[in-house]
């Protein structure tokens, strides 16, 4: 097999990430309660399910926006019955979020299609090729920290 540029590395690299990204989180969600829901919106769902219970801060932070804006999205999440947000009883400064029974709902959805990607993902590869994967996406995912 020919070596292949830097260049043509690095392309390759971005198609893949690209493609991966359509497929986890920008994929249009027709059916069920994650149906109505944004990008924004079920990235949120996703790490509210993932993590339980946390502040607005923490929660801007984890989807790389700003704080005016994750407030938006929640506000949108609250009205459509998927996340409550209140007030910490000791400090009112704090605003927590978490998932509501519908949020819950768009959690399993999104897990459950995510799980099938994954699957199918290591299915089409050998044993050795899935540990070779998974040392891979490690060993990059450690270079540019979380």
């Amino acid at each position: 097999m020919p070596r292949r540029k830097a260049s043509e590395k690095l392309r390759l690299l971005d198609e893949y990430i690209q493609i991966l990204l359509k497929r986890f989180y920008l994929r249009p969600s027709a059916d069920g309660a994650s149906g109505e829901l944004s990008s924004s919106e079920l990235f949120a769902c996703s790490f509210l399910g993932r993590k339980g219970r946390c502040t607005m801060t923490e929660l801007s932070k984890e989807c790389n926006l700003a704080l005016s804006s994750m407030t938006a999205v929640v506000d949108r999440l609250v009205e459509k019955g998927s996340v409550k947000r209140f007030r910490d009883e000791e400090d009112r400064r704090k605003v927590f979020v978490e998932l509501d029974r519908k949020g819950e709902k768009v959690y399993q959805e999104l897990l459950e299609a995510e799980m099938e990607i994954i699957i199918s993902m290591m299915d089409s590869l050998k044993p050795e090729e899935q540990d070779m994967l998974l040392r891979t996406l490690g060993k990059a995912t450690a270079s540019i920290g979380k």
